[in-house]
């Protein structure tokens, strides 16, 4: 699990490296697409890439703030995209598995970890704590 986390992080700081424009537009069959390139006929949205987070934030979605406005510019008018029902099953599963996490860190005050060298670490009662109140904190902002 820890090595998909990682390669996925590594990748996702590669293609942000790597992207210097994105476009998103619909096609002709209502599916949403991405690409470096502005599609011929199809009207879409010019992204701006913003770099990828800092590993380890934890964060479920991708904080709204009020420039994301500003730097998405649109070069043709197009309707505001709704969550399709897989991206809303992909949150529910997520929000499942934090709120069964949760569970766990207040039910065992007695947690651990093993390391990458394959040393088993155990986790203090302040790191637990600041653990909880994150997980409390994610339900309560992505999971309502």
């Amino acid at each position: 699990m820890r090595k998909i986390v990682i390669s996925a992080a590594l990748s996702l700081v590669c293609t942000s490296a790597m992207a210097t424009q994105l476009y998103r537009w619909v096609d002709e069959n209502g599916v949403t697409q991405f690409s470096q390139q502005p599609p011929a006929e199809d009207q879409y949205q010019r992204l701006q890439v913003k770099p990828a987070p800092e590993l380890g934030t934890g964060s479920l979605a991708p904080a709204a703030d009020a420039s994301a406005e500003e730097q998405t510019e649109a070069t043709e008018p197009a309707a505001a995209p709704q969550p399709t029902p897989e991206q809303q099953a992909k949150l529910a599963e997520q929000c499942d598995a934090l709120r069964a996490n949760l569970t766990t860190m207040q039910n065992n005050p007695r947690l651990r970890r093993t390391l990458e060298d394959g040393t088993v670490e155990r986790i203090g009662e302040d790191e637990r704590q600041a653990m909880i109140a994150k997980a409390q904190a994610d339900l309560q902002e992505h999971c309502q």
